[in-house]
């Protein structure tokens, strides 16, 4: 008897996370975004590029809004561990944004 109320529970949790994750995925947007990074031999930052944003549907402001969102979050990288050897980084970076707060880029 006290096992069949831990299974209910435990499936009643089980669905209340399913659904609690699906929500992001109703109101937001996921972007998939190239940089490089380049160190030089004193692992200090040579330079930082935007390489490509993938996005269909986007206008020229949210373009720019989206590759600015890329190079701080490149920025924020450089303090990895593995990107702290001299050379050349690729990063590929995921931005996810609510659809309310990407129509406002263009406002």
């Amino acid at each position: 008897m006290k096992l069949k109320y831990i299974l209910i529970v435990l499936f009643l949790c089980s669905y209340a996370f399913a659904k609690a994750q699906e929500g992001w995925r109703k109101d937001s947007l996921q972007f998939k975004m190239y940089t490089r990074l380049y160190v030089n031999a004193q692992l200090q930052i040579d330079s930082i590029n935007l390489k490509k944003v993938f996005c269909d549907y986007c206008s020229e402001k949210q373009l720019e809004a989206l590759g600015n969102e890329a190079l701080r979050q490149t920025k924020y990288e450089i303090h990895t561990p593995k990107y702290r050897k001299p050379g050349q980084h690729r990063l590929a970076l995921y931005v996810r944004m609510s659809k309310a707060d990407f129509k406002r880029i263009d406002e």
